[in-house]
């Protein structure tokens, strides 16, 4: 049986401590991104936390700061133990962040995923299974406006309205390969291709879409394959489409 699986996006900017009130442009997203959160929790025990980190480390559950980023925000479980300062990824302090604002108490771990969106750790902990919930951190492209961090490219459009549509309807995750993914900004390529492998031929049954900053913010939900329907779940959501680069 797969795990259920959410996606979320790894903002700083979505917390008030850190943004002011330009996190105030995503009040409404961020409430629905935790109601995914609390829909897929159902009777998980766990939780993994999957995203981009480039020294690629395992974490264990324990609470950190958001010192980080300048705010003494504290993240993660009460009762975990606190993690030196800069020993936890970014994508795991953001991880925590959405669980707790979330209202989750399930112990948690990081696991840091490759170029190719494997597994980077020797040691990964066991990332599906019933008692998992699976939390995948990733963002979109981050050229689709002039306020963005990239300059806007119109090739950073179509691909985020890309994967708006792969989120709501399914099929094979689109992928303009490395180059060009670095050269839209979309540096959270890798946390996507982990997110197809996950969910394979399911639908994701919540979607919310959003890009207040001209970078592409995506909340998902995918409930947990039936055991029947697991052996009939096909490999055509790993894979890449062909994507039209548009003007170079």
């Amino acid at each position: 049986m797969s795990s259920p699986v959410v996606l979320i996006p790894g903002a700083p900017v979505l917390v008030p401590e850190l943004s002011g009130a330009a996190a105030a442009e995503s009040t409404r997203e961020v409430e629905m991104l935790c109601e995914q959160l609390r829909r897929a929790s159902g009777s998980a025990s766990r939780v993994v936390v999957v995203g981009a980190d480039p020294q690629r480390r395992t974490l264990q559950d324990v609470s950190s700061a958001l010192r980080r980023w300048g705010a003494d925000v504290r993240v993660g479980r009460p009762s975990a133990p606190s993690a030196p300062q800069g020993s936890v990824p970014d994508a795991a302090l953001i991880g925590w962040w959405m669980l707790d604002r979330a209202g989750s108490g399930l112990p948690r771990t990081f696991e840091a995923v490759d170029e190719q969106g494997r597994i980077a750790s020797s040691t990964p902990v066991k990332v599906s299974g019933d008692d998992a919930l699976v939390v995948v951190v990733a963002d979109g492209p981050a050229s689709l406006t002039p306020r963005a961090p990239v300059p806007e490219d119109p090739r950073g459009v179509a691909l985020d309205a890309a994967l708006t549509a792969w989120l709501r309807d399914g099929g094979v995750l689109p992928d303009p390969g490395p180059a060009a993914a670095a050269e839209v900004g979309w540096w959270s390529r890798p946390s996507w291709l982990a997110l197809a492998r996950l969910v394979g031929d399911r639908t994701a049954v919540d979607t919310v879409s959003w890009a207040p900053f001209g970078v592409g913010y995506h909340a998902a939900r995918w409930e947990p394959t039936p055991p029947r329907a697991t052996s009939a779940a096909g490999s055509s959501a790993t894979g890449c489409a062909a994507y039209d680069r548009g003007p170079q």
